[in-house]
């Protein structure tokens, strides 16, 4: 998923770092949750998916995306 998005943020020639600013968090924390270090917040993960669909102009990324991501990477 991780590699996904950051295709798809290419695409309109944004980064991680632009979608940090537009969910309104914090860099590393995004870098923590996109790694599996942490899991976010119902809200948070929210406000990721959110500024995800309007940056890649997508509707396809969703909240439990950002939560599971972490079960995914640890499987």
């Amino acid at each position: 998923m991780k590699e996904r998005l950051k295709r798809d943020l290419k695409a309109g020639r944004y980064n991680f770092g632009h979608l940090a600013e537009e969910a309104n968090v914090n860099r590393s924390y995004l870098s923590q949750i996109l790694n599996g270090s942490v899991t976010p917040s119902i809200k948070v993960a929210t406000l990721i998916a959110m500024a995800a669909n309007r940056l890649t102009e997508s509707t396809t990324y969703t909240p439990d995306m950002f939560i599971t991501i972490t079960k995914e990477l640890h499987q």
